[in-house]
């Protein structure tokens, strides 16, 4: 019970530190960009897909880092196996699904961003999975919460 509680709290900070990234990338993205794209050699097409496609994904991403919170405080009060806790798993594994055709335009200038489409789809696959087995979970739990 000591690691689990550790590993909460060290997986607490891991979200608070990427919500923080996250909120400074929402103003140093078009910047970092643009140096990225002169960087690399590629034109003002280039840049404007990438600042499209990171701000139209942005929404997404701070929908995940909010449910990823509330997931990990629904752990934290130990009702792991709850109705709850299957809703949020159903919102993240959605978050997940937007990406995929929300990414998409990436790929026509950045080939080496085809891994971005297909990790939010088997993200959703496997959080959706998930999500089923945890809603199980709940029928079972809420049979023994009955049983006397």
């Amino acid at each position: 019970m000591k690691s689990f509680k550790r590993s909460t709290k060290i997986l607490f900070g891991v979200l608070v530190f990427l919500s923080v990234v996250f909120g400074v990338l929402l103003f140093l993205a078009p910047t970092l960009f643009q140096w990225y794209c002169d960087y690399i050699g590629r034109g003002e097409d280039s840049y404007k897909t990438l600042v499209f496609v990171f701000y139209l994904c942005s929404p997404s991403a701070a929908t995940t880092l909010i449910f990823l919170f509330k997931f990990l405080f629904q752990i934290k009060t130990n009702e792991i196996f709850s109705f709850e806790t299957t809703k949020i798993l159903s919102k993240l594994s959605w978050c997940c699904l937007s990406i995929v055709p929300l990414s998409l335009p990436l790929c026509t200038q950045f080939l080496a961003s085809l891994p971005i489409p297909a990790a939010g789809f088997f993200m959703w696959l496997f959080l959706t999975i998930i999500k089923n087995a945890f809603e199980y979970g709940a029928e079972i739990k809420d049979e023994n919460d009955l049983t006397v």
